[in-house]
């Protein structure tokens, strides 16, 4: 097992966290291949909630989201002719509903965040997700998709130093890091939630997602980012 030491000197010889910028067209050869028509956005859902949801786009086909880990993320899909145009969206699940509409500009990619919103219906979030890019590290994004954490932190469990901080509700935050496992804990308005970062590959895009449902502990889970096949 690598020496806690040598796991936090190779975290923070990664770069600082930095401004979203958008990736450059090698990181979206490697995450977004093929490439889609000019003129599109990429985007995905994450079910923040306490239970499943139905989603039902008017920019694709309808969607349902688990409320295991690997049920609560989709893959990031190609929305296609979104300059000038409002993008809407249905969600339920438990009782509860919620509309939301959304812009997004070409090229960019975006995050959906669902979450329970006022007077308890759904809610949506929009993150867009941008960072530069080495295809020598892996690069992780720390997500707080938890409306009641007003500054959410990622550290390291070992002796606490942060890989994030200060990480508003409904926006993420993005570095590189080389390619190491570590022992990890999201904070959330004083509870933690553990997480573990590993299998990190060089060229990949790790998301870590912090969320708390209405009345629920936080929790969080760590997943590789994809992107479905594009089919003109």
């Amino acid at each position: 097992m690598m020496p806690r030491a040598a796991v936090l000197a190779l975290l923070a010889a990664a770069l600082p966290t930095a401004a979203l910028a958008q990736p450059g067209p090698a990181a979206q050869a490697q995450v977004y291949d093929p490439q889609p028509p000019p003129g599109s956005a990429y985007l995905r859902f994450v079910n923040a909630s306490g239970g499943p949801l139905a989603l039902r786009p008017d920019f694709l086909p309808p969607q349902s989201l688990g409320a295991a880990p690997a049920e609560r993320v989709t893959p990031y899909a190609v929305v296609e002719r979104v300059a000038g145009r409002t993008l809407s969206l249905d969600a339920a699940g438990g009782g509860a509903t919620g509309r939301a509409s959304l812009k997004a500009e070409p090229g960019s990619y975006v995050t959906l965040l669902l979450h329970s919103g006022e007077a308890g219906g759904i809610a949506a979030t929009p993150v867009v997700d941008r960072a530069d890019f080495d295809r020598a590290k892996a690069r992780l994004a720390f997500y707080n998709a938890a409306p009641g954490c007003p500054a959410a932190a990622l550290k390291l469990e070992a002796n606490g130093a942060a890989v994030f901080e200060q990480v508003a509700p409904g926006t993420a935050r993005t570095r590189t890091v080389n390619p190491v496992s570590a022992a990890l804990r999201a904070e959330c308005d004083g509870q933690t939630a553990a997480v573990a970062l590993e299998g990190l590959e060089a060229g990949g895009t790790w998301s870590i997602l912090l969320i708390r449902p209405q009345g629920a502990a936080p929790s969080a889970f760590m997943l590789r980012d994809t992107t479905a096949r594009w089919r003109p």
